[in-house]
């Protein structure tokens, strides 16, 4: 019982504006056809113009990019008038219509390219009142036909909006994580998570206007600067957290980067300056710091600290800078039509697919008797209740029910104090409208509206009464108990038996990032970082799973890997950080990385056989750490016996040399610094080679021990 109401409160809350001129489009694109046929007097081919229009805005993909939605449009309309089609022809032969449905059902489950709207077209053609045929079928897609027509008329005047608010969705979420430097971890976690999915999304609508022509205004070179701000943002943060009481000052530099890209956001740039400007008054503290007695190894210490912190923010501020330009000029982005290309998109595991065609096979024989317009009600709940997991599926069934009981209700309310089909169009254009709008942050509220709208459509030409409301909720309520008896029965726990393959990609993941850490390819690093958490995040998908599957509960030892591959890749970023334009001390430092990426190696293959992985004790791991650290101590004697260096000239961030920022410098502004940085040797290079062993020691320490955990605990789990 409590879980049922955290579910019902879970898919009742709002976390985001529903886009209400989506909405409105949606209903007005559903509604029309009903007006048109009650004018004429052909309401039934009204009703099923406005179930084309239903079917093909369920299966739309609202905020992608223009191109892609009409790709995928015009393959759900022919997709649905088919499915209709198909129905109606095998609706003289119910025993056929249990195959139809069930293979249309399964095809439905396992490609995202088919989706759910061409099975509920299939069964609506079943249980269509009168004969349609293909002339019926011509209906169902012209009404969808009408949809795409009022869903794409904006895209000549808004088709680098969808680019434009994924990328300004990713800017704010990167300001988030400069914003979050003390929370907790696990809540630093997941602003990091968010931040990641932000420019997953981002780089997915880059790739829909990718241009053969490059450049520094496309869209994929918007991408890359945010992932260089993902990227040292996660290195600073490590840093900030050695830096004492140094943290004030490095602060006021975060918050005005942060502060700049919200401005950007928002449309406005006037904060890049006085980011700028808050990183020459970082430089300068750094400068005075230096100038002093540099005989206390701690203040050596904090300086060379200081140092690579100043490096990460100077990374941060030119690629802020770099954005800001991109989004005050614009991306450039040409246009061009889709490529109509048939390409099955997979979608669900295959034994969802298959769960999900057994059920529908099953609800339409369950229904072969009662071959009229109730039927369908079963059949539909089934199909839409029906999820990959048993626990999903018993919050949907939950709300599906809780929306039928309060839409039908209200429904049934308003066309009994005026019934006519005029009502009936303007509660549907009511309905439609919330419906559409609030299914994109709320599925409990979409089946508020979506029930009764669905309800409304399909009987169109029926008297909906109290009697008839009653009905339909016996029919849902019987299909949500066959929706959940599928998902009870039908291979639970269907994931468990791939969570081993699943942790040896994930060990074989990190290992390559390491490698191709400890080989300085740092130009390949954000790709093996990528496929690292792409695997992690395979594995966590993994776990969840089977948490929602009766009596199902994912290995704790499993949970702690995904958390500590996590925190290995961090280690790693920080790492590649300090090691960029740097050649002091990588010879210890490629020698550590490269024992812990054989370690990871060595554990993957254990996994992957199911044996214990061989001892390690002659890899001479601490040994190499040790030295590591002695280096350290040599380099703060060197320095200290050298004193407090004059300043040197100063240099600026122009962007000529750093991260692609290309001639942005001119354009916004300069920032002094005078840590001698191209300075050649003598006290410049101890400064140098103190900063990266400084940085670099505490950060291979702990990537050591995060990626000795990880392996421990991967083998726990399999034990």
């Amino acid at each position: 019982m409590r879980g049922t109401l955290r579910s019902l409160r879970r898919g009742f809350e709002l976390p985001a504006r529903p886009p209400w001129g989506y909405g409105l489009l949606c209903g007005v694109a559903i509604a029309l056809p009903l007006v048109v046929g009650a004018a004429v007097g052909a309401s039934h081919a009204g009703g099923l113009a406005a179930l084309g229009a239903y079917f093909t805005a369920f299966g739309d993909t609202y905020g992608k990019p223009y191109g892609q939605r009409a790709r995928n449009l015009a393959i759900k309309v022919g997709l649905i008038a088919a499915g209709f089609w198909a129905g109606t022809l095998v609706a003289p032969h119910p025993w056929w219509a249990v195959g139809v449905v069930g293979l249309v059902a399964a095809a439905g489950g396992q490609w995202q390219t088919v989706g759910l709207p061409p099975v509920l077209a299939t069964v609506i053609g079943f249980y269509v009142l009168s004969p349609a045929g293909f002339d019926g079928a011509l209906m169902v897609g012209l009404g969808g036909l009408g949809y795409c027509v009022l869903a794409l008329a904006a895209w000549p005047v808004r088709r680098l909006d969808p680019l434009k608010d994924a990328l300004d969705a990713a800017v704010d979420a990167m300001a988030g994580m400069l914003d979050g430097f003390d929370l907790p971890e696990e809540e630093w976690a997941e602003r990091r998570e968010h931040g990641s999915q932000a420019l997953d999304a981002a780089a997915t609508a880059s790739a829909a206007y990718h241009s053969d022509e490059g450049g520094d205004r496309s869209p994929d070179a918007y991408v890359l600067t945010l992932v260089r701000i993902f990227h040292e943002t996660v290195a600073l943060r490590s840093l900030r957290a050695q830096a004492g009481a140094e943290r004030q000052e490095i602060d006021k530099v975060v918050e005005a980067l942060s502060a700049a890209l919200r401005q950007v956001a928002a449309g406005s740039v006037v904060g890049v300056p006085v980011a700028l400007a808050a990183l020459a008054g970082f430089a300068e503290h750094i400068s005075r710091l230096r100038a002093r007695d540099l005989s206390d190894p701690e203040s050596l210490r904090t300086i060379a600290l200081l140092g690579q912190v100043r490096r990460c923010l100077d990374r941060i501020a030119v690629a802020v800078r770099t954005v800001g330009l991109l989004a005050s000029e614009g991306v450039k982005a040409p246009a061009r039509l889709p490529r109509f290309t048939w390409q099955l998109t997979a979608g669900n595991a295959p034994e969802h697919a298959g769960r999900l065609g057994i059920a529908a096979a099953v609800a339409m024989a369950l229904m072969v008797g009662v071959h009229e317009h109730y039927g369908k009600w079963f059949v539909f709940t089934v199909l839409i209740g029906l999820r990959p997991t048993y626990g999903d599926t018993v919050d949907r069934v939950v709300l599906r029910v809780a929306g039928t009981v309060l839409g039908a209700g209200v429904a049934a309310l308003v066309l009994g104090a005026v019934p006519s089909e005029y009502t009936i169009v303007a509660t549907v254009l009511v309905f439609a409208t919330l419906g559409f709008a609030l299914r994109q942050v709320s599925y409990g509220y979409w089946s508020v509206f979506a029930t009764p709208l669905a309800l409304l459509l399909t009987d169109f030409s029926t008297r909906i009464d109290w009697q008839a409301a009653g009905t339909r909720l016996l029919m849902t309520a019987g299909g949500g108990i066959l929706a959940l008896a599928a998902a009870r029965v039908l291979w639970p726990r269907g994931g468990a038996g791939h969570l081993n393959l699943l942790a040896r990609d994930l060990l074989r993941g990190h290992a390559a990032m390491i490698r191709t850490l400890a080989e300085r390819d740092l130009d390949a690093m954000p790709d093996r970082t990528e496929a690292a958490g792409q695997s992690a995040d395979r594995l966590r998908d993994a776990l969840d799973r089977l948490d929602k599957e009766p009596n199902g509960k994912a290995p704790p030892e499993l949970r702690e890997a995904v958390t500590l591959s996590r925190k290995l890749r961090d280690d790693a970023l920080l790492l590649a950080a300090v090691l960029r334009g740097s050649e002091a001390g990588s010879d210890a430092t490629t020698a550590v990385l490269d024992t812990v990426a054989d370690r990871l190696s060595t554990t993957a293959r254990a996994v992957r056989d199911n044996t214990q992985p061989p001892r390690t004790d002659g890899d001479g791991l601490d040994a190499l750490l040790e030295e590591a650290g002695e280096r350290v101590d040599e380099l703060m004697g060197e320095a200290a016996g050298q004193g407090a260096p004059p300043r040197e000239g100063a240099g600026r961030v122009d962007g000529s040399g750093s991260e692609g920022a290309g001639r942005a410098g001119d354009k916004v502004g300069r920032v002094e610094r005078g840590d001698g940085e191209a300075a050649g040797d003598g006290p410049s290079a101890v400064r140098r080679a103190l900063r990266h062993a400084v940085a670099a020691h505490p950060a291979l320490r702990t990537l050591t021990d995060d990626a000795l955990s990880l392996t421990r605990a991967l083998t726990t789990a399999r034990d």
